[in-house]
C-alpha cells in the first residue's frame, strides 16, 4: 500500500489546504472525540503504563488537533514543524501507512550554557537569540511563566504572601488544597480545582526535569487556568456586574476568610507561620 503524506506535506508546503488537511487527518486517526477531561487528564500525566498507550496516544493526537484549529489562523512553518514532529512517533503508533521517515529528530532538551544565555539576554536586553525564538526555547520559559501567574493568583486570593512551617516555605500544591476547601469563598462554576492540581503537578515535573511539554498540552493548561487566572467574563451579584481581573473569586467577609485560611493551615502543620498580603485578588461582595 503507498504511504499516506499528510504530515510531510504540511511540513514541506505550508499552505491553508495542506494544514486543513493534516488538522482532518488527525482528527480521523485519533478516533471518537474524547472528553475534554479525558484528555486533560491523559495530557497532564507524568507517568503511565503501556497498557495505557492506546489512550494517551489518541489524547496527544486529539490535543494536538484541537491545538492547530487554535492557532491555524497565525503561526509561523517554524512553530508548524515543531508540532509536526513531536506528533511522529504517536501517528506512527496509530496509522503505520502515515510517512513519518522524514522526521530526524524532535527535541525537548538543550545545555544549561543555552538556558543561561537565554535568562542574561532576557534580563538586559529584554529578548533572547534570534535562532533561539522558537518552540524549543520559549515553551520552556513559557512554563515559568505560567507557574509564576498561577501562584501569584492562589497566594493573592489566600491573602498569603509566604507561609512557613519549622522554617520552611510551604509549597504551592498545599496552597491549593487549602483554597479547593475553602467555604467562605465563592467560586466560578467554570472553574475545575481537579484540572489545575493536575496542571501544578505536571508544571513540577517538567520545570525540576527541564523538559520542553508538547505545546498542544502547554495550550490545554493554558485553557484550564484562564477561568481562574484571567477570567473573561464579569462577576454578576444581584443588580451588579462586577468585571475584574479576580471575577472568578468573590468573598463577603474577609476577616472570615483569613480566619478560614489560618484554621486549614494549621490543621496540616502545627507549627506554623504566615506572612499575610495588605490587599487580596479577590472581589468582595457587598
Amino acid at each position: 500500500m503507498k504511504k499516506t503524506s499528510y504530515l510531510k506535506t504540511a511540513y514541506s508546503e505550508l499552505t491553508e489546504k495542506s494544514v486543513d488537511s493534516l488538522i482532518s487527518y488527525l482528527e480521523r486517526i485519533g478516533g471518537k472525540s474524547l472528553k475534554t477531561k479525558s484528555k486533560r487528564q491523559n495530557a497532564f500525566k507524568t507517568s503511565w503504563t503501556e497498557r495505557e498507550r492506546n489512550l494517551l496516544t489518541r489524547c496527544h493526537i486529539q490535543n494536538a488537533a484541537e491545538y492547530l484549529n487554535y492557532i491555524k489562523k497565525s503561526f509561523s512553518k517554524g512553530q508548524l514543524r515543531v508540532v509536526i514532529a513531536d506528533l511522529a512517533d504517536y501517528v506512527e503508533f496509530l496509522d503505520s501507512n502515515e510517512d513519518t521517515s522524514f522526521i530526524i529528530l524532535s527535541t525537548n532538551t538543550q545545555p544549561s550554557a543555552v538556558k543561561f544565555d537565554s535568562a542574561k539576554r532576557l534580563f538586559y536586553n529584554h529578548q533572547i537569540r534570534e535562532q533561539n525564538q522558537n518552540n524549543y526555547s520559549t515553551d520552556l520559559l513559557t512554563l515559568y511563566a505560567i507557574r509564576l501567574s498561577l501562584e501569584s493568583r492562589v497566594r493573592g486570593l489566600l491573602g498569603i504572601d509566604f507561609a512557613t512551617t519549622n522554617g520552611k516555605n510551604i509549597g504551592l500544591s498545599t496552597l491549593i488544597k487549602v483554597s479547593k476547601g475553602l467555604n467562605s469563598v465563592e467560586y466560578s462554576n467554570k472553574m475545575d480545582w481537579t484540572e489545575i492540581e493536575w496542571v501544578n503537578n505536571w508544571l513540577n515535573h517538567h520545570m525540576h526535569r527541564h523538559l520542553r511539554p508538547y505545546p498542544w498540552i502547554i495550550h490545554q493548561a493554558l485553557e484550564v487556568l484562564i477561568p481562574f487566572v484571567d477570567p473573561k467574563e464579569p462577576l454578576v451579584k444581584s443588580n451588579r456586574t462586577i468585571h475584574s481581573f479576580y471575577s472568578a473569586t468573590c468573598v463577603k467577609d474577609e476577616g472570615a476568610l483569613k480566619t478560614e485560611v489560618e484554621s486549614k493551615l494549621k490543621e496540616i502543620y502545627s507549627d506554623i507561620k504566615i506572612r499575610w498580603l495588605k490587599k487580596r485578588e479577590i472581589v468582595i461582595q457587598k
